[in-house]
């Protein structure tokens, strides 16, 4: 009877990053024409959660927001302003959604075609996502809001989706009359957007406190 050989194949098993090693990045969406792929009868990949869009302009320091919320290093802080140029997707586990980290806006030295591209990937994104639950638009407190973050907050709300405001590095307000003028002068500019007091967050990623205090209310 002839020998019998028996021979042994490895076979390559690709598993997804995030049941394998729990990375919340799910994938980066560069292109309009892969919405229709990813995004499907309020579905995001199959996923059920509910979506958090996160946007501001460049350098208002959402990739440091998105890691203290996360309490983890998810998105890359870049010390150059636009270098974000996709949406990045990831998996919220402890709020049970997916968040969206859009590109960052009004940062004057990136080509204007580029910043149209932009634009139109966030706008398909926005328009196609019925599982998108509210937009986090990010402004920095040191300076209040500008005529770019006007321009989006009237651009998304006029899509009918859920606006909160997030008023970063509030701890570069020193004093207490500082912060208090700057409430106020807040307050009275996004009147015409109807944005609530309760709606309206003051965080720094230096305290904690105010951090939780969002995080608890997404």
């Amino acid at each position: 009877m002839p020998a019998i050989r028996l021979y042994f194949i490895r076979v390559p098993v690709l598993i997804c990053s995030l049941m394998a090693t729990n990375d919340p990045f799910i994938i980066t969406l560069a292109d309009p024409a892969q919405i229709p792929k990813l995004v499907k009868d309020g579905f995001f990949m199959g996923y059920a959660q509910p979506r958090i869009a996160m946007v501001g302009r460049s350098n208002v320091g959402k990739s440091s927001l998105l890691n203290a919320l996360f309490q983890r290093k998810v998105a890359r802080v870049s010390q150059t302003p636009g270098k974000t140029k996709a949406i990045h997707f990831f998996m919220w586990d402890k709020t049970n959604k997916i968040v969206a980290d859009l590109p960052g806006y009004g940062f004057a030295k990136v080509p204007k075609e580029e910043q149209k591209t932009w634009s139109n990937l966030i706008g398909s994104y926005i328009t196609a996502d019925t599982g998108l639950e509210q937009v986090l638009v990010l402004l920095d407190s040191r300076h209040g809001p500008t005529q770019d973050d006007f321009e989006a907050l009237n651009y998304i709300l006029k899509k009918g989706i859920p606006v909160r405001v997030v008023l970063t590095k509030f701890d570069k307000l020193k004093t207490q009359s500082d912060r208090a003028k700057r409430k106020k002068e807040v307050l009275a500019a996004l009147a015409p957007y109807e944005v609530q007091s309760e709606d309206l967050f003051w965080v720094s990623v230096n305290d904690l406190k105010t951090i939780d205090f969002l995080r608890k209310r997404l």
